[in-house]
């Protein structure tokens, strides 16, 4: 049986109502094309017993999400690169760094129409930028150049 649903006192969640957020730097907000929301595998394992066999649930692995950018918000190419190169690694003294100093929280906001309120959040813990791929320079066309984030996570929660 279908549910009612009082058209003004709800919304369906749009895909393009969405913000990304994270805890190293507070004031900046990533307005990307595109973003995945999180996902899981519980790898099953099957248990052989005698003639039988049943499956438990394994290890639960959490999916790297990759964000699609058209610009970063609130800071510049420039910054995202010493925050790459001064929290992941120091590029010229091929030092890496720990995990307590590139790790931090990420959250990826679902938006109400007005485009300000979330109506959901994903969470994700010990984030941290697994690949950046900065997007094609190309002569023949005017597209938006278009920079490619791959995040990954320790695990999400969603309140």
């Amino acid at each position: 049986m279908p549910r009612v649903v009082v058209p003004d006192a709800h919304h369906p969640s749009l895909q393009f109502r969405y913000q990304v957020t994270t805890s190293k730097f507070p004031s900046m907000q990533l307005y990307g094309r595109s973003a995945q929301q999180p996902s899981f595998d519980n790898a099953p394992v099957s248990i052989e017993h005698i003639n039988y066999y049943f499956k438990v649930k394994g290890k639960t692995r959490w999916n790297d999400i990759t964000l699609a950018c058209y610009q970063f918000e609130g800071i510049t190419a420039i910054e995202l690169w010493d925050y790459l190169n001064g929290s992941h690694q120091e590029v010229e003294g091929a030092v890496d760094m720990y995990a307590p100093v590139y790790k931090h929280d990420m959250q990826l906001q679902i938006l109400a129409p007005d485009g300000s309120t979330p109506v959901g959040t994903w969470k994700l813990v010990g984030a941290f930028i697994a690949n950046a791929a900065w997007g094609d320079m190309d002569w023949g066309t005017d597209d938006v150049i278009q920079c490619d984030v791959t995040i990954s996570y320790d695990f999400a929660t969603f309140s």
